[in-house]
This record gives C-alpha cells, sequence and structure tokens, in this order.
C-alpha cells in the first residue's frame, strides 16, 4: 500500500542574522517564516530496502545523501530500535536553491509520517527536538504554522499572522544561491553581523517590517536577481522580497489585475510563477 503525503514551501517574510555560534559557526537567525500552498508530493511504500528516489530535479541525490534518510537515521536513533525499511518517491514542485525550504519540508513531513505509522506516539517537542539534528529550517516545518524562528532553528515560536489585503506571487528566477555561499559572503561584509535591518516588535504588513539580511549581498553576486526585483516593482508591486537566502522574490500586489499581469509576463521567463496563499 503507497501512503501519499505532500510537504509545503515557505517564505522568510523577514530574515535577521543576529550573530555567530562561537564553537560551530552557525548562524544565530530570528525570522518570520509562513508556510505556502506549493507542495511536493511524496509516495511512500513499505520495502525490503530503505530508497529515495527524487524526480523534477536535474540531479541525483543518493540515498544516504538525501535529507529524507536523514530524518528516518534522526528519528531511529531517537527512538533506539529498528524501525520498517521505505522506498519514498519524491514529486518535487518545489524549486530547490530557491530559499524555500523544500528539503527541509520533505523532511520534516516523512518525520511525522513514521511517527504515525510507526505508532510512536512521539510529542509534537520531542519531534521538533529530533528535527533540531536534521537541519534549522526542519523544526518550522513540523510545527507546521507560521512562526518566529529563532537561534539555530530550533526555537519555534507561533504567530497568528496580521491579514494583508494584497495578493501574493511567488517568481523562481532559476538562479541555484548556495546557502554556505550566501553565508560566507554575510560574513565577509558583516563580520559583525550588524546590519541596519531591525525586528518589529509587533509585525504589519508595512515595507519597513519586511526584509532579509541576506538580500543586499545576494543581490551584489546575483545581480541578475536584483533586475528581476526592479522589474517586478516596475510591473506594478507594491513590495518585493527574497525568501531565505534566495533565489524567490515575493511580489505583493494591491490589485488582481497586477497580481495576473505579473504571472503571464513573467510565465514566460521562469518555470516558477505562480500566485500563492499563505498557510495559517
Amino acid at each position: 500500500m503507497i501512503s501519499t503525503i505532500y510537504s509545503p514551501a515557505k517564505i522568510n517574510i523577514f530574515l535577521k542574522i543576529e550573530g555567530r555560534d562561537k564553537a560551530s559557526g552557525m548562524h544565530f537567525l530570528r525570522s518570520l517564516f509562513a508556510p505556502i500552498d506549493i507542495c511536493d508530493k511524496l509516495e511512500i511504500e513499505e520495502s525490503d530496502t530503505f530508497s529515495v528516489v527524487t524526480k523534477g530535479i536535474a540531479e541525483e541525490i543518493q540515498t544516504e545523501k538525501n535529507i529524507v534518510f536523514k530524518a528516518y537515521s534522526a528519528l531511529r536513533n531517537y527512538v533506539g530500535k529498528e524501525l520498517p525499511k521505505f522506498s519514498v518517491k519524491i514529486e518535487k514542485s518545489i524549486p530547490t536553491g530557491a530559499g524555500l525550504g523544500g528539503g527541509s519540508s520533505n523532511a520534516a513531513a516523512f518525520l511525522k509520517f513514521l511517527n504515525e505509522y510507526c505508532k510512536l506516539d512521539l510529542s509534537l517537542t520531542q519531534l521538533i527536538e529530533i528535527a533540531s539534528k536534521i537541519g534549522s529550517d526542519v523544526p518550522f516545518f513540523v510545527l507546521g504554522k507560521p512562526a518566529v524562528v529563532k537561534g539555530l532553528g530550533e526555537k519555534t515560536e507561533p504567530v497568528d499572522l496580521p491579514q494583508s489585503d494584497d495578493i501574493f506571487v511567488l517568481v523562481n528566477p532559476e538562479i541555484h544561491v548556495d546557502t554556505k555561499l550566501a553565508y560566507s559572503l554575510f560574513d565577509k561584509t558583516y563580520p559583525d553581523c550588524n546590519t541596519s535591518n531591525r525586528v518589529p516588535e509587533n509585525f504589519s504588513w508595512e515595507k519597513e517590517h519586511i526584509f532579509n539580511d541576506f538580500e543586499e549581498i545576494v543581490f551584489s553576486e546575483f545581480p541578475e536577481i536584483a533586475r528581476v526585483k526592479t522589474e517586478l516593482e516596475l510591473a506594478g508591486a507594491s513590495k518585493v522580497f527574497m525568501s531565505g537566502s534566495g533565489s524567490t522574490l515575493v511580489a505583493m500586489t494591491e490589485t488582481e489585475e497586477t497580481a495576473q499581469k505579473i504571472v503571464a509576463e513573467f510565465s514566460k521567463r521562469f518555470r516558477t510563477v505562480r500566485k500563492i496563499n499563505l498557510v495559517r
């Protein structure tokens, strides 16, 4: 029997890098995450051997290096017993290297599937603890709702997003931005992690509350992304911001007409251009 589950993408509405852990060199963040209604599909069935096959991406990822297998191993180690083996087929709709957290979402979805399928009865707190050992974005996807994410990603505080009358359009410029490179560039530019962006005490959809500490340095390294942002603004978007370490941009428009115009124009150039809804 095949089980089918879906794992959503996310966007970062604001992203502040607050410092660096001296021991590991990893960065402390404070970021407002929101799930969106673009999802990967995972088809799972029991098998004699564990395997992960990913469709929809050019690169071939070995099972042992796939984050879904890392989730399986982390859970198995946590419970201290053998688990059934599975064949996992992932059909990607979330672009990779795009700042949308697709791999982390796949891992979190599989972790929650295992907990239910294997009747492990682990609590949300326990699942988040396991998730923090897999990747910095995985705990958020285990939570599965808008949240302010802090520290190394292990601290998630659910929030009620204020309503917005704007329409959101996601545009992926099809430029792969390596997260390690983005952090390296950030460290060279801001060795003390002190940018001018400030985290709002009470978030609203004002322009100054929507920012990304990666934008300046990623745009400098990849000026094509900056050009797409300018083009979106010229097409009528009232706000445009980058998600994660890039390269995906989110355009906010005040009218349906402007949103449809952006989708029509930018779909001629890029595969992933669509209106999105925030999952609350």
